[in-house]
Parts: structure tokens; C-alpha cells; sequence
């Protein structure tokens, strides 16, 4: 029998903390998706984990989506939705009240809630890491979530409220300087540097003047933040499992992956036999710039989106119909 007919779309939306990204997708023969468009907007009305305005989250979701809809030429009206707000594995149980009237305030329908973490392995993870023992761990804006995968399943996620955008604030605050002043020296140094530099020049709020900091100073601002996360992480992991067991170590993914220097000191702190920055495949992703950790969720629900639309119809068959007896 055929696949899907051309023209079966899905349409996910990935709510962070600090940013939202839609992604619409065609499903293809094989049940994989084609990324058509995804558009991308700073989150707002949430704060601290909570939706604060219901119509100003609404605008965030509303022009990720129409970003999405522009380079797909495609318009949506359900969607699939991912969130690190939502607690549970799946399910309507863990969806916030006030964020399910934030999707349909601008008139699209939700199908389903996924933690982002969650969808993010759909895109990083194989069936053999999950089978091994692994651990993902998305280090997001505001929060930092995991999920634990053991025997092929997924046997626990947990969230943690603290992410990559506490050691910007760190710094603005230390430093006194501005919060993007502090995302621009954290993005610039890491957890690394090159023994050779003593000074990292700091602009002062207003912008006008520069001042020279010890970079020794700066490094320990944002290590000792880091450092925070991941023995938060390790705490959690640890009390699922021992991290030792985990064959497949743990992989790191969301924008704080990109943080330099990252895994010689998580070596340090997790105690696992594997560590690795996940980024996404490039196959069905039409822009290079999208082949990123910090969008490995939203690809990933569009591929976890599409394997659902794809069942649904029925339509499978040859090897496809015996794969699935072992699956």
C-alpha cells in the first residue's frame, strides 16, 4: 500500500522559557518529516515557570507560528506542543491552564503536550542509546531538564529550576553590567579560556565606558553557576539510577550546550562513562543555521508529530509492517 499523499502536515510549537520556535513539516512516505518552515520569537508572558498574561504569551506563539507559515507556505490549525512546563511523560494532566488558553487564543487547536526534553530525544537519541542507558540533558533558559532512558524506555524526566540564563544574570549582576552584556561574555568565554589573556573587557550599563575585569574572575562567576546545574543534574540522575550503569553517559542539548568548555568540566561533576553535545540530523532540515542543540526540541517534535500522524492513517506496509513486530 502507499504512504502518506503529499500534503499531510504537522505543525509543533516548542514553548521555552526564554524563546518559542515553531516548526511546520510535511509527513513523508516513510513516516519521516520534511521541514517546510520554523520561525522562532522571544518568550513573554512567563515568568519563573508560570504563565503571567495568557494574551502576551498568546503573541509569542501567534508570530513563531506565522514566521513558520511564512517560509512554509503552508497555514495550520492543530498543533503539537512541547514545553519544559509540562512534568509528566505525556498527557493532558501536566498541561498549564492558563498556556492551553494561550494556543488557542490564537485559534489553533492543541493535539497533545510532550516535555521538550522529551521531543528533543526523538531527535538526538537512537533506539540503541536508549536501549544502553542515557541520559539527555537540556539545558534550557530558565530551567534545566533530563530524561532518563533505560532498556529502550523512558523511565524518568525531571526538571530543574535553574538554566544557561542564571549565569548571564550572574555576570550582570558580579560585573554590573547589563543582562546582555552578560550573555555576550558568557557566550565569548565559557567555562574556558586561553591562558594568555589576564583581562575580558566589560561594557557598563548606558553602554559608554569599558573597564577591564580579571578573567580569572569572570571564569569563576560562570564555572561556579555551571557547576551548580550539573551537580543538580547528578543529584537527580543518582537518585534514578547509578550513573555508572548508564552505557550511553549522558548527552547534552538545548542553547546551554553551546556553552564552551562545558564537557571536560562536566566530566568532573557526572561521573559517566560518556559525555556529547547532541545536534539534530541534517536530513529534512532545509537550513543549516536550524542544525543547532538549541533547536534539537522543535525538530524533534515535528518527528515525534509526524510518527503520530503517520500511524494513524494505517498505512503501513512492507518492510515498515516488519520492522514494527520487533519494535
Amino acid at each position: 500500500m502507499p504512504g502518506l499523499a503529499r500534503g499531510h502536515i504537522v505543525c509543533g510549537l516548542d514553548i521555552g522559557t526564554t524563546k518559542v520556535v515553531s516548526v511546520i513539516a510535511e509527513v513523508g512516505p516513510n513516516g519521516y518529516p520534511q521541514i517546510l518552515g520554523m520561525g522562532e520569537c522571544p518568550t513573554i508572558g512567563v515568568r519563573k515557570g508560570a504563565v503571567t498574561d495568557e494574551t502576551a504569551l498568546g503573541k509569542s506563539l501567534s508570530q513563531a507560528v506565522l514566521a513558520a507559515e511564512t517560509m512554509a507556505k503552508e497555514s495550520v490549525k492543530t498543533v503539537y506542543l512541547a514545553s519544559p512546563l509540562a512534568s509528566q511523560l505525556t498527557g493532558w494532566e501536566s498541561l498549564n491552564e492558563q498556556l492551553l488558553n494561550s494556543v488557542q487564543l490564537i485559534g489553533l487547536q492543541p493535539i497533545e503536550l510532550v516535555p521538550s526534553v522529551v521531543t528533543a530525544a526523538e531527535a538526538l537519541l537512537t533506539d540503541t542509546d536508549k536501549k544502553l542507558g542515557t541520559v539527555l540533558l537540556d539545558l534550557g533558559g530558565l530551567t534545566s531538564n533530563l530524561a532518563i532512558f533505560d532498556g529502550g524506555v523512558l523511565t524518568q524526566t525531571n526538571s530543574l529550576a535553574v538554566g544557561s540564563e542564571h549565569i548571564s544574570s550572574d555576570l550582570a549582576l558580579c560585573l554590573r553590567t547589563t543582562i546582555s552584556e552578560g550573555e555576550r561574555i558568557k557566550k565569548l568565554l565559557g567555562v574556558s579560556y586561553a591562558e594568555t589573556e589576564d583581562f575580558v573587557e566589560v561594557r557598563s550599563v548606558g553602554g559608554n565606558d569599558q573597564r577591564k575585569v580579571p578573567l580569572r574572575a569572570v571564569r569563576d562567576i560562570i564555572e561556579s553557576r555551571v557547576k551548580e546545574i550539573l551537580e543538580l543534574a547528578h543529584q537527580a540522575i543518582s537518585q534514578a539510577c547509578r550513573p555508572e550503569s548508564l552505557a550511553g553517559g549522558v548527552i547534552f542539548t538545548g542553547g546551554g550546550a553551546l556553552l564552551a568548555g562545558l564537557l571536560p568540566l562536566a566530566k568532573n561533576v557526572l561521573q559517566v562513562s560518556k559525555l556529547a553535545i547532541g545536534r539534530p540530523g541534517r536530513v529534512g532540515v532545509p537550513d543549516e543555521m536550524w542544525v543547532s542543540p538549541e533547536y534539537a526540541s522543535a525538530i524533534g517534535l515535528a518527528i515525534y508529530g509526524a510518527k503520530r500522524k503517520f500511524r494513524r492513517t494505517g498505512r503501513i506496509s512492507g518492510w515498515r509492517q516488519v520492522l514494527d513486530k520487533f519494535m
